[in-house]
């Protein structure tokens, strides 16, 4: 990491941080206010940028969504920076596209956390799973019998049979044994794989965290012997959103306060195109990671079926009287989840 963008209409705010910064030899950039950002970044690529909420003329977050808007600085990771905090305004943030928060006033864990998170992005997830164990090979090999010369071929063509017969029973059983021990390891991989099924309100499903797991995974499988289909069923929360309006007029939809009632959602869910379309949402890297491992000749496929909303997992409140915002979006959460099964060939 180079270069920071500090983003914040309060001058101490962007000193102390930029103070912070200083023990890792980057370069700071500072800016204003976000019109004053979008024109720096222009001319200029940070490596991350540091982003105000609240700023007069264009707020955080509608910012971070012209950002987002423009292919040629869209990578760019985005931190808000804000006293603003908890998991709904975590859900809004990633929703728009930025990757984490740092609370003001930052304290120097945080801050090392998200630069951490910042430089692995491809961050590896260990997982450890019971070694394949081959049994060796058990060659019997058959007493050889003879009494007299006239007899002593006859002898050795049926020695040489019994030999040859005892090899393939042994073999079979051999393979037999293989088959079962992979097959038990193979299972091992799929719970461990489903161990975290579920992603968070506005991160892409099909990438992060679950694009770490199959790069992690696709070797251990391989090497454990396992040949066919990764198959990835994708399903989505019906969440209660509200339309919320950004500082530039625009409207999003986002997760309202959990203790507002279910009747002040605008809609609960999406159409059930639109669901089935995010359940199979990928990143770029998973897209790539996917068409690599369709290639000719690959032993594993990454297969997807998208289920939309319509097989959730947990049920939601009956009572829509009685229930709050914040207990429908628990369960929500619950459904939106990814489920991995090994298909062997």
């Amino acid at each position: 990491m180079r270069l920071v963008l500090i983003v914040d209409d309060s001058k101490t705010a962007r000193l102390l941080l930029r103070k912070m910064l200083a023990k890792y030899d980057v370069d700071v950039a500072m800016a204003e206010s976000g019109e004053e950002a979008l024109e720096y970044l222009q001319g200029n690529k940070p490596d991350v940028i540091f982003m105000d909420h609240m700023m007069p003329g264009m707020d955080g977050f509608a910012a971070v969504k012209a950002i987002k808007a423009d292919p040629d600085i869209a990578s760019i990771p985005i931190v808000m920076h804000t006293t603003k905090q908890g998991d709904i305004y975590l859900g809004q943030a990633r929703a728009l596209g930025a990757v984490d928060i740092l609370t003001k006033p930052a304290s120097a864990s945080d801050l090392s956390r998200i630069l951490e998170q910042v430089n692995n992005r491809d961050t590896r997830i260990e997982t450890e799973i019971e070694p394949v164990v081959v049994p060796d090979t058990v060659v019997v090999t058959p007493p050889f019998y003879g009494s007299a010369r006239q007899s002593l071929f006859v002898l050795i063509w049926v020695v040489s049979i019994v030999w040859l017969i005892s090899l393939y029973v042994d073999e079979q059983v051999e393979i037999k044994l293989l088959q079962q021990q992979q097959a038990k390891t193979f299972g091992v991989i799929e719970a461990l794989m489903n161990r975290q099924q579920t992603y968070d309100y506005g991160e892409v499903p099909m990438g992060g965290n679950r694009l770490a797991l199959l790069e992690t995974i696709l070797p251990l499988l391989e090497q454990a012997g396992f040949r066919g289909a990764i198959r990835i069923e994708g399903h989505v929360g019906d969440f209660c959103l509200s339309q919320i309006s950004l500082a530039d007029g625009s409207e999003v939809m986002m997760l309202p306060s959990p203790e507002l009632p279910l009747t002040a959602c605008d809609v609960i869910g999406v159409s059930g195109a639109m669901a089935m379309r995010q359940s199979i949402a990928q990143s770029s890297g998973f897209a790539a990671l996917r068409k690599q491992s369709q290639r000719a000749g690959a032993a594993i496929r990454i297969e997807l079926a998208a289920y939309g909303a319509t097989t959730p997992q947990y049920s939601y409140p009956v009572d829509i009287e009685s229930v709050s915002t914040g207990d429908w979006n628990a369960v929500a959460l619950d459904n939106n989840r990814v489920k991995y099964l090994l298909i062997a060939d």
